[in-house]
């Protein structure tokens, strides 16, 4: 008989707000201004923080990206790994609430994904870049 439930480990309201102070902070450091989102398994909105001066595009960007890095890879792994398939490919970007613009992350603990953050606001590979900080910080944790 197949079960009747399932359990889910999912990050944490303390280790998604770890990950938002840790991305401003090192995006202060480049000097540059973002917003981020950090989703939890199901892909709702876990912790959220736009910088002052970022682009207003970048509130409904990062949510998205993180969506899309649930998948198990980056957005810019994600949409190289499509790239040779359109219709996979255009299936996914007319997806409704993700994106393969870069600056999306898996979130792991161990080998399972635990949820995802989204960078968005600075050029693509600052977002990478403050979205990588952001998950060193877990190994910490």
């Amino acid at each position: 008989m197949a079960a009747l439930t399932f359990s889910t480990e999912s990050i944490s309201s303390a280790a998604a707000l770890a990950l938002i102070d840790a991305a401003v902070n090192k995006a202060n450091a480049m000097g540059v201004a973002v917003a981020v989102a950090v989703v939890d398994t199901d892909g709702m909105l876990k912790a959220f923080h736009r910088m002052d001066h970022t682009p207003v595009i970048a509130v409904d960007a990062v949510p998205a990206k993180a969506r899309a890095a649930l998948m198990g890879l980056s957005t810019e792994e994600l949409a190289e790994a499509l790239s040779n398939n359109q219709a996979n490919l255009l299936s996914m970007v007319t997806m409704k609430d993700v994106t393969l613009l870069g600056g999306g992350l898996p979130i792991r603990s161990g080998e399972k994904i635990i949820g995802a953050i989204g960078v968005g606001g600075a050029l693509t590979e600052e977002d990478v870049k403050i979205g990588e900080a952001a998950l060193a910080v877990l190994e910490s944790m």
